[in-house]
């Protein structure tokens, strides 16, 4: 069977879904158009090239190859929709994701090939300008942060571009096209909540591991950001210029082991210090010799030690112990200075206003997109003490 020339002449179709309330109605409006050299024939193609209008202002067009008459059917079709309105699909939004629809507008150039029964498509979606409306209460809305999600996939200009590339078998009974569509969507969505950081990194040429972006690491004792770690400041602030919807979260961190012995360290320099400056009448700063500090620490360690009762035995002899070397009496002496909590928490508070301060005055984030959380004070296994950094979406 062969038909030469379908032609369509400002065609129309609606569409109306009462599966959600209020009922969804759209349509097609204006297809206009030709399909050329329809046939039967197993090697025949024919040309597609219909325009149209979707929803009266969303211009459609479709172009390609059909073979929808032989046994086995081929389609190589481009299908290109330019802007159509979203509010009209609100209902969809407050049954399924919860929120309503304010604005938006929808683009797709989709492409679809089928060929012995196996389907390659490649959509390319922009959705430009999305803002959702109320929160709804829909037993039918999924779990998944919508908000976060959006706020990760749209770009300053209020762009969200999605690629989504289906393959399938239709000889597969199992396979239905709308349900692999869904599910690719809903894993692409629940990978980028996920791992907010693996987007950042991807944001900027060489930004770095997902994992590495989720913390600033500090030297034990310290409230400066290690040096390395400064082209991660960079990155996740040129990230978060590109996703103007996004909030950034900082705990400061406090590492109850290494930072309490380095600041026990301090507390003891600063001792041997002033000993000796009193000592020598010295007013202003000055470094303190080794050959002085070696002997502020035996005097000191013999003052602290002359206040211990003495080791003796069960007959009450005293006990002879070896010296102990200038590095032993430092540890001693560093292990007996008490460093409470209060100095661990002002630590942490202090790395997280420094990370805050290289965020907003090196990276140029506004203030209010910069967020400090309560302190951690948990010790770790890692040689650095980490600040964690958290993505949120904005109010």
């Amino acid at each position: 069977m062969t038909v030469g020339v379908v032609k369509l002449a400002k065609a129309a179709a609606t569409f109306r879904d009462d599966s959600v309330q209020p009922p969804v109605q759209t349509g097609i409006s204006d297809l206009t158009g030709t399909i050329k050299g329809l046939s039967s024939k197993q090697l025949a193609r024919a040309d597609v090239d219909l325009t149209g209008r979707v929803g009266k202002m969303a211009s459609l067009k479709i172009a390609g190859t059909i073979n929808p008459l032989s046994e086995d059917t081929f389609t190589d079709l481009t299908i290109s929709l330019g802007g159509m309105d979203l509010t009209a699909q609100g209902p969809y939004s407050s049954k399924f994701v919860g929120y309503g629809l304010s604005k938006g507008k929808l683009s797709l150039d989709l492409k679809y090939r089928v060929s012995q029964k196996q389907l390659e498509a490649e959509n390319k979606l922009v959705v430009d300008q999305l803002t959702f409306g109320e929160k709804v209460d829909s037993p039918d809305a999924t779990s998944l942060p919508v908000m976060l999600a959006v706020a990760l996939l749209k770009d300053r200009h209020g762009r969200i571009d999605i690629d989504l590339p289906i393959r399938g078998d239709l000889n597969d009974p199992d396979f239905k096209y709308g349900k692999v569509v869904v599910s690719a969507l809903l894993n692409l969505l629940t990978k980028i909540v996920a791992s907010p950081f693996a987007l950042m990194g991807k944001l900027i040429p060489g930004g770095g591991d997902a994992e590495e972006l989720q913390y600033l690491e500090f030297d034990p004792g310290s409230v400066a950001v290690v040096a390395t770690e400064l082209k991660k400041v960079e990155a996740i602030a040129k990230g978060l210029d590109e996703r103007p919807g996004l909030r950034l979260e900082i705990t400061g961190t406090a590492d109850p082991v290494r930072d309490r012995k380095v600041l026990a360290l301090q507390k003891l320099n600063a001792q041997l210090l002033a000993r000796w400056q009193r000592g020598k009448g010295i007013s202003k700063q000055a470094d303190l010799p080794i050959v002085e500090e070696e002997r502020a620490i035996k005097e000191l360690f013999d003052q602290q030690r002359s206040l211990q009762p003495v080791a003796t035995s069960a007959e009450g002899a005293q006990l002879p112990s070896k010296p102990p070397t200038i590095e032993e009496m430092r540890q001693q002496l560093v292990a007996a200075i008490p460093v409470p909590d209060s100095e661990l928490r002002l630590l942490a508070q202090q790395r997280a206003e420094q990370m805050r301060g290289q965020l907003i005055v090196d990276g140029k984030l506004a203030d209010v997109r910069v967020f400090l959380t309560e302190v951690d004070l948990t010790a770790s296994d890692h040689e650095k003490v980490r600040s964690r950094l958290n993505i949120t979406a904005g109010q």
